[in-house]
């Protein structure tokens, strides 16, 4: 069965388009005012690149934050439910979801089916997520794309010790005022990142198997200082991160 998920997120959006459970094709663009428009290319671009007509599409779901713009969807359904989704469909080992968006951080238990048990999201607050990262590395002068590299170069990490997102961008303005090193300021800001995410991880109190989903689960650095802290098994999601939600949206699509 030939099912498109699209997630319409607060920085980027996704089309996937799955056979079953395999990945034809899939697209990323950055989420703009023009949602509608855009995302009718994106669909055209990630179709044309699987082969395929719109008319071979059996069933699409949408979900994001911008979902209730979309209106070439047989259904919408929450990032939750999609990421769990997905996760726990592909993973069918682990018992916890971490998804790091572009504006959240939400911790997703699943039972033993793969199944959304029960969830905790940083709702207000936007530190450690996607949109906290831009805005601190662009502090620093550096693109996300350029954080690994910059923090692979890094002698001594300095701290950040906030969380909030004001203080913490005057903390790194600080150290970039004080001359500190680019790269221990990027790894610092990794560090303190990964904190984060560990701290609403931890929320349900257990040690699990789990994946990290989300743009910043791409970001080696901070993959691996979560790892590092969170302690559990890890098991990395089989695509691109960025896609789990789009990815579930499409695998519920098939199921309807």
């Amino acid at each position: 069965m030939i099912t498109m998920g699209i997630d319409v997120g607060n920085l980027l959006s996704k089309v996937v388009i799955l056979d079953g459970d395999s990945l034809l094709a899939s697209g990323i663009i950055e989420t703009t005012g023009n949602v509608a428009g855009e995302i009718g290319d994106l669909v055209t671009s990630v179709l044309s690149d699987a082969g395929l007509g719109r008319d071979k599409v059996e069933s699409a779901a949408g979900t994001g934050s911008g979902a209730k713009l979309l209106k070439d969807v047989d259904f919408c359904e929450d990032e939750v439910t999609c990421v769990g989704s997905a996760a726990g469909y592909l993973l069918p080992e682990i018992s916890m979801a971490v998804d790091i968006g572009g504006q959240s951080i939400t911790a997703i238990l699943l039972d033993a089916e793969g199944e959304v048990i029960n969830f905790m999201r940083n709702d207000k607050c936007a530190s450690g997520s996607g949109r906290f990262l831009e805005v601190m590395s662009g502090a620093v002068g550096i693109g996300v794309d350029a954080i690994d590299e910059t923090a692979a170069g890094a002698k001594k990490p300095v701290q950040i010790s906030s969380q909030c997102g004001v203080f913490a961008e005057s903390e790194v303005i600080s150290h970039v005022n004080a001359g500190e090193d680019a790269a221990d300021i990027v790894a610092g800001l990794c560090d303190a990142v990964a904190s984060i995410v560990v701290a609403q991880a931890r929320k349900f109190g257990v040690d699990e198997k789990y994946t990290l989903t989300g743009g910043v689960a791409r970001i080696d650095t901070i993959n691996r200082v979560i790892r590092e802290k969170l302690g559990g098994t890890y098991y990395q999601f089989p695509h691109d991160p960025r896609l789990a939600s789009a990815i579930g949206a499409a695998l519920l699509a098939g199921m309807e």
